[in-house]
């Protein structure tokens, strides 16, 4: 997903190596004046959890409206995100870090705006519709996370590649803004299949591009169904794969008044003898709704004024 405020949290302690390796796949980069690339790489220990922050300036000398982006990264990735430090009060240092560390050491995480979210598949392409662009400042300081579960017995390494397709500034008609929708107040039961929803309506008019759903290992099921503020309607996004959280994208774009939006339910089975509650690793949980949309307003957001256990979470 492009520019906009996704925050698709991850987990764990990473092992990081400073480049790629002769043998790992590459993403061939955008011709000169098309766009930029970034990069990133690591390692996952055997049956290890890593999640990877690498924090540097986007290398571009000039304001880019990028329409489209290109991705390359190892399958099964929990997620790769791309987010910019600078809304943020706490100065970072460039570098490679455990986002672990870095997120629990800082304010960081309510932060940071997202600029791109990608999960699960290796490669693929994502292109916003003509004349919708991200406009990122020249040389922004930026964010970069991988995160990966490494299940086997050998090591893992880890590559992400991404590439930022520009258009010229003066062919550029509408910008584009988004966020996730969290819920930060999960209770799942040892033992039990357990279900939470959370019900939010737009502030704002919008046309939503993209939505996206996050969740952790113990879940089993992330539903989306439509809410015009007193009712709920039929489910029309499903996913089962938390290791594939799916990114859909509408064509045309979905259009939601203000008033109405969205209920997202998350459904875990929890096979251990211990409670499970929201947390950053994926032995924790989560339950995040991500949404992109048009026009660019930063005051625009899906507000949670129902839940099912009566908490309104706020962030």
């Amino acid at each position: 997903m492009l520019a906009y405020v996704l925050v698709l949290v991850g987990c764990g302690a990473p092992s990081t190596d400073t480049g790629a390796t002769a043998d790992l796949p590459v993403l061939a980069p955008p011709a000169a004046g098309e766009g930029f690339q970034i990069s990133m790489f690591g390692t996952a220990p055997p049956n290890a959890e890593v999640w990877l922050c690498s924090v540097y300036a986007l290398p571009t000398d000039e304001p880019a409206a990028v329409n489209s982006v290109e991705y390359l990264q190892n399958e099964g990735t929990h997620h790769m995100t791309l987010s910019t430090t600078a809304l943020s009060d706490t100065p970072i240092a460039e570098g490679t870090y455990n986002c672990e560390d870095l997120y629990a050491d800082t304010s960081l995480m309510q932060d940071v705006v997202m600029m791109f979210g990608n999960q699960g598949d290796a490669s693929g392409t994502l292109t916003l519709p003509e004349g919708v662009a991200a406009n990122l400042p020249a040389g922004i300081q930026v964010l970069q996370e991988i995160h990966y579960v490494n299940t086997t017995d050998t090591d893992v390494p880890l590559y992400s590649y991404l590439n930022g397709l520009t258009i010229p500034q003066d062919t550029v008609v509408e910008g584009i803004w988004g966020g996730s929708v969290r819920d930060e107040y999960i209770d799942i039961p040892p033992g039990v299949e357990h279900t939470e929803w959370s019900r939010c309506v737009m502030n704002e008019d919008v046309e939503v591009q993209f939505l996206a759903s996050h969740t952790h290992a113990t879940a089993t099921e992330f539903t989306i169904a439509p809410f015009d503020g007193t009712t709920t309607g039929d489910i029309f996004y499903r996913n089962d794969d938390w290791h594939d959280p799916r990114i859909e994208q509408y064509t045309p774009p979905m259009a939601v008044p203000a008033g109405t939006g969205f209920e997202f339910a998350c459904t875990w089975f929890n096979e251990s003898d211990d409670t499970v509650n929201y947390g950053l690793l994926s032995t924790d949980e989560m339950c995040n709704m991500a949404i992109v949309f048009t026009p660019f307003s930063m005051t625009a957001a899906c507000e949670v004024v129902e839940t099912s256990d009566g908490v309104l979470w706020e962030g």
